[in-house]
């Protein structure tokens, strides 16, 4: 049984649809194959050959893999029973490191793909930089830079987003800001919203994803320079109006932290200009600094792995304290490995 993206995939994130490939480049895109196989296969083609991919196999995350530059096909897992699983690919890199096209997916003789996995009740969309990218998640705090211990899939996003058993977008880019980026350049995420790949790319379609929920935290780059506070407010002001044009109603959570909180101020001045005008659905969410000495650093002073997981916990608990979204509880009975 040959392999069709359109009738044996689920995608999330944003992807650009080609006759028989997709195409992504946010973190935490990810693909979804349901199977019965003892192994699996796939063809990827990577832009630059410094992306890697977390490989989750039936709710675990077993592996990562390092993509190659170039199309190279790729055996996922072997040594499988025959019973049905549900493979994910997650892109752990963000956007700056490269882009990921996926060709085919290939089981061996005997195997067969099943329908994909059904998509999530609830949509959520991640808006950040670096943190909110997993960069420096799992360095030496001496080693600034290592996509290979960059981890978008254990970062606080994809914790709080599967505690509350979410489906979950992110469009993050590493220094960026609001308003201005990390070297003082005007240079905003907001103009990357409406692109499916970013700035200048293909049109995003935004009825293929009505978000629910809306979590941005911007501020860290925009107050690493000096900055005019009131351009800063009306940059933000500017893209939640935005996306609240995009979507049904949905909440919009506003994060400060957790590399410095100096923007904390001026982000309640813009959940503050919400609330007045009578959308009670904005919330500002302070999750504190990095407490080095019980959850140490990541690389280049960015939250680790401990760090994220307080920082998931937390967000996710405040959204379904201020929603009713309910959490995932922790089993009680252990699973079979």
């Amino acid at each position: 049984m040959g392999f069709c993206f359109k009738e044996n995939a689920r995608l999330m994130g944003r992807f650009e649809i080609e006759d028989s490939s997709v195409k992504c480049a946010w973190v935490n895109s990810a693909v979804f194959v349901a199977f019965k196989g003892r192994s699996i296969s796939m063809t990827a083609e990577d832009s630059e050959g410094n992306d890697y991919v977390e490989i989750v196999l039936d709710g675990i995350a077993r592996n990562w893999i390092n993509l190659k530059k170039g199309i190279h096909e790729y055996v996922v897992e072997g040594n499988l029973t025959e019973e049905e699983h549900i493979l994910e690919i997650h892109k752990r890199t963000g956007i700056l490191t490269g882009s990921i096209s996926f060709h085919e997916f290939s089981l061996p003789e005997g195997g067969c793909f099943l329908n994909p996995p059904k998509c999530k009740n609830l949509r959520l969309e991640y808006f950040g930089d670096s943190i909110t990218d997993g960069a420096g998640i799992g360095h030496p705090h001496e080693v600034a830079e290592a996509t290979n211990l960059d981890d978008g899939y254990m970062s606080y996003v994809g914790i709080s987003a599967r505690m509350l058993n979410a489906e979950y977008h992110t469009m993050a880019i590493c220094g960026i800001g609001v308003l201005q980026d990390a070297r003082g350049n005007i240079n905003g995420l907001p103009v990357h919203f409406a692109g499916t790949l970013g700035k200048d790319t293909t049109p995003w379609d935004f009825s293929q994803y009505p978000a629910d929920g809306i979590v941005i935290n911007l501020g860290q780059n925009d107050y690493s320079n000096t900055i005019d506070h009131q351009k800063y407010i009306h940059a933000y002001i500017d893209f939640i109006e935005d996306i609240l044009a995009r979507y049904t109603d949905p909440y919009v959570f506003c994060c400060v932290g957790t590399m410095n909180n100096n923007y904390l101020e001026s982000v309640e001045k813009v959940v503050s200009h919400f609330n007045r005008s009578g959308n009670k659905k904005v919330y500002l969410v302070d999750l504190g600094l990095i407490h080095p000495e019980v959850e140490g650093w990541g690389g280049g002073f960015h939250p680790g792995y401990q760090t994220h997981y307080r920082m998931g916990l937390e967000l996710a608990g405040f959204i379904s304290d201020k929603t009713g979204w309910e959490l995932q509880k922790r089993p009680v009975i252990a699973t079979k490995c």
